[in-house]
């Protein structure tokens, strides 16, 4: 977990960031990795229930996804934001099956826990091309100016943001983000970003993050230190998991998928509904 000296994003992209709310197109995996991620994605979906198009906290469990929301080339895009010290508050899967009617509701991901701070992005990487006819992520240029805006609670089974939350406003001149495997795009906690359903003959597979410095408020989820260091009693914290123990993980994701649901009442995993954590609107 120590500093990185590589640079990745250019000045003109941090200043995107700033000015827009947004960057995409960041090269990160290697089509070998893009390769096996997907592998180990679909393993693990198969192994769950194979039908969710939405999972959260896969790298609370299973070291593929631990390995993947920490990769030297997006941590090191992260520090370029963040600085040296990097927290990542949670990791959500978004699977689009093919001809899916699931679409993803405009909103901002900082609506439920008031983030409005520009030092807690998330990231959106493909392990599939990104395309306007498999519903790839539209955002709305420059939309994190406006601050936390009004959210209704809209209950869609198709909808895959928290209980069906969309942003009251008024949608103009969106963008979207077309990319190829193993891309990536950052954006700012206040823009607001949704996705279309799936009307491809294959699947749109997305996996998101959060991060955030030490100078987080508060989380509703567990905090990991995944690169620099700092104290440990301000959060819950969780470290790597065990990669050697398949059974176990699965066994303990399920444990925690059920507490989840019935936390929130929601449907079982082998329904075409998904588990939604509270952090993120993603």
């Amino acid at each position: 977990m120590s500093p990185s000296q590589t640079s990745i994003l250019t000045d003109g992209q941090l200043a995107d960031y700033e000015e827009l709310g947004f960057i995409h197109s960041i090269p990160i995996l290697s089509g070998e990795e893009v390769q096996y991620y997907r592998g180990q994605l679909e393993e693990t979906r198969h192994a769950i229930g194979g039908r969710s198009e939405r999972l959260n906290g896969l790298h609370r469990f299973f070291r593929w996804a631990w390995d993947l929301s920490t990769h030297p080339r997006l941590l090191d895009c992260m520090e370029q934001l963040l600085g040296p010290n990097i927290l990542l508050k949670s990791t959500r899967l978004f699977y689009k099956r093919e001809r899916s009617a699931s679409f993803v509701g405009w909103h901002q991901d900082g609506i439920t826990e008031r983030v409005e701070d520009s030092r807690v992005p998330a990231i959106w990487l493909g392990l599939t091309a990104a395309t306007v006819e498999n519903g790839c992520l539209r955002v709305v240029p420059r939309s994190h100016r406006l601050g936390l805006i009004p959210h209704a609670s809209r209950p869609d089974n198709r909808n895959l943001t928290t209980q069906g939350m969309t942003a009251v406003a008024q949608i103009d001149s969106p963008t979207d983000l077309v990319m190829r495997p193993g891309e990536m795009s950052l954006h700012h906690p206040l823009i607001l970003h949704a996705s279309t359903p799936n009307l491809s003959a294959e699947p749109r597979i997305g996996f998101t993050a959060t991060y955030s410095t030490p100078a987080l408020p508060s989380s509703l989820t567990p905090i990991a230190w995944v690169r620099g260091d700092g104290p440990r009693d301000r959060f819950e914290m969780i470290d790597a998991p065990r990669g050697d123990c398949p059974d176990e993980a699965l066994a303990a994701y399920r444990d925690y998928d059920r507490k989840l649901r019935l936390a929130y009442s929601l449907p079982e995993q082998d329904s075409n509904s998904d588990v939604w954590e509270p952090d993120s609107t993603r």
